[in-house]
């Protein structure tokens, strides 16, 4: 074997122990949810009643962890534990798709120096924004009404599960729920019989794996394909939301596809509208995570990690497929890019404004 295979094998070895450690993670944040008593999950349930409070925790919380994996497999373990409902985790994980958004944005900025270059760049990451806001707009109206989204999740869940939410997806006796149980036994340890500590603990083993899951996974993946960008992925819609999928499924994470892009858009290698179907693509591809987590947990939790694929492939269908519909992200970001390029104040108001202060706003203006 030589040195380029032996780290290869090396790096698979590490993703696998990232990605048990990850559902380690999980597991023993629920259990430490369940441990609390009915209290904590009676404060978590009156404080996301509302479901706009909900969503705009999702965005503020996606903002501060800069990662919508994070923040919908933190939902997932909560809805496990039963410390917060089906119809509240749906708005907090449609806030997290918004939320997630501000990396790539952040990514644009590095280009602030370079006129048309920053123009863009600024483009190619607020296209994100935007179709991710509109998608919220159309959709959680509709949801907060119908509950469209989450019948539909509940539908197939059913289809293998039936109505027995409280089931454990994983049987008790499969190996791999027998192994993570044992590992989050072993982390619960070091919490010496504290749950707040055994929570905390959890909270960043799961934050900690995952972000060794995907740069883990970029070494591994990216790294080998990035020279095909612009060469293969991008030359019809379909083929780039195909790999915007795929590679995010690769990676763990929407920021770092969407992110490998916008310089890409900077230099003029890309077009807006080659990009648009990329980013749709990480939009499906980063449910993964949630679907992951959902493994170790009950059937409610599953059904909430269901709800985040069928939002965001019920958005892409609505806004992707309706031409007029269509147009909106793409014009929005044009337009906020122009006055991007004559005032560079611009992309740093519209962060703040957009990502802080009007999710902070909310969620203490209807306290």
């Amino acid at each position: 074997m030589n040195r380029e295979n032996y780290k290869t094998l090396l790096t698979l070895i590490s993703v696998f122990a990232a990605i048990y450690m990850f559902l380690v993670g999980i597991n023993g944040m629920s259990s430490a949810i369940k441990s609390m008593g009915s209290e904590v999950a009676e404060s978590i349930f009156t404080a996301t009643k509302n479901p706009f409070i909900a969503l705009f925790i999702g965005v503020f919380s996606t903002v501060l962890f800069q990662s919508s994996s994070t923040t919908t497999s933190l939902i997932v373990g909560m809805v496990s534990s039963g410390a917060l409902s089906l119809s509240s985790s749906i708005p907090m994980v449609m806030g997290a798709n918004i939320g997630t958004t501000v990396t790539n944005t952040i990514v644009s900025i590095g280009h602030i120096s370079r006129g048309k270059e920053f123009k863009r760049a600024f483009a190619a990451s607020t296209v994100h924004d935007f179709f991710n806001i509109l998608a919220v707009l159309i959709l959680f109206p509709l949801e907060i009404t119908f509950h469209g989204i989450q019948k539909s999740s509940e539908w197939f869940a059913g289809l293998i599960f039936g109505k027995m939410y409280d089931l454990e997806v994983l049987s008790a006796k499969s190996p791999v729920k027998a192994a993570v149980k044992s590992g989050s036994r072993f982390i619960e340890k070091f919490s010496f019989d504290n749950d707040i500590v055994f929570l905390i603990i959890s909270v960043l083993v799961t934050f900690l794996m995952l972000y060794s899951l995907v740069k883990l996974l970029k070494s591994l993946v990216l790294e080998k394909i990035e020279a095909f960008f612009d060469q293969y992925i991008f030359k019809t819609a379909i083929r780039a939301g195909f790999f915007g999928i795929l590679l995010t499924i690769m990676v763990q994470s929407s920021s770092i596809t969407t992110s490998l892009v916008v310089p890409l858009a900077g230099a003029g290698v890309l077009t807006l509208r080659q990009i648009f179907p990329f980013t749709l693509g990480a939009n499906i591809g980063t449910t993964i995570t949630a679907l992951l987590a959902a493994l170790t947990g009950t059937v409610a939790a599953l059904i909430t990690a269901i709800s985040h694929l069928i939002f965001n492939i019920t958005g892409i269908l609505i806004i992707y497929g309706i031409p007029f519909l269509r147009k909106i992200p793409l014009t929005c970001a044009e337009i906020i890019s122009e006055y991007a390029e004559k005032n560079k104040l611009t992309p740093v108001i519209y962060l703040f404004i957009t990502f802080i202060v009007i999710p902070l706003s909310i969620i203490f203006l209807s306290n």
